[in-house]
């Protein structure tokens, strides 16, 4: 039996304190096309905002943007870690947004497209303050409260967003039949298990 190969590999990074929810459903529906690797600031167990432990796949050390179609950076209740990352991080987001790959960010992660440049030309939401947003010099003028706000291959969402982020990235990145996993990640009900139940006619 041959294995088909994955459609598209898409890097997720994981820190101390990350919100593993924000990101579950985009990995969910990525994994099922594709490779996705959990990526670091380094090799060590990083634990997660509900205590789930991860161990990264990848450090951003080792990441080459050529192996990858899409990286994703979820947020926190405290984003020290991104705020204090080396500068390797920022350069590697925007390495991928340069090469037109998909960068998406929700919650406070996207105050990491801010380091890396990304914000100053486009439209972005962030689950940020304007006092903090102003503090980590994200520029006001370009900031909406929307659940998703798509600029090109950049998407950002605000955190209570992440179903709506998961779905933006998996369309951007050509994840078919997405009408079901959005009726039932929304919590409408499993179309499946509905047609099994309904009675004959």
């Amino acid at each position: 039996m041959t294995i088909p190969e994955p459609a598209f590999n898409v890097a997720v990074l994981v820190y101390p304190g990350f919100s593993e929810f924000e990101v579950t459903v985009a990995m969910t529906l990525l994994s099922e096309h594709g490779q996705v690797d959990t990526v670091g600031l380094n090799d060590h167990l990083v634990r997660g905002e509900g205590g789930l432990r991860v161990l990264p796949v990848r450090t951003i050390e080792d990441v080459q943007v050529a192996d990858y179609q899409a990286f994703l950076i979820p947020g926190a209740a405290d984003i020290s870690p991104l705020v204090l990352a080396p500068e390797t991080l920022p350069e590697l987001v925007a390495g991928f947004a340069a090469a037109g790959k998909v960068v998406g960010a929700i919650c406070g992660g996207a105050s990491l497209l801010g380091r890396a440049g990304l914000l100053k030309d486009r439209p972005y939401t962030v689950t940020l303050t304007a006092e903090q947003r102003e503090r980590l010099l994200l520029p006001e003028e370009n900031f909406t409260y929307q659940d998703v706000v798509q600029s090109g291959q950049v998407i950002t969402a605000q955190g209570h967003a992440f179903v709506e982020f998961g779905l933006a990235v998996a369309q951007a990145l050509g994840v078919p039949r997405l009408e079901r996993a959005r009726h039932f990640y929304s919590g409408q009900g499993n179309r499946s298990m509905e047609a099994e139940a309904r009675p004959a006619s």
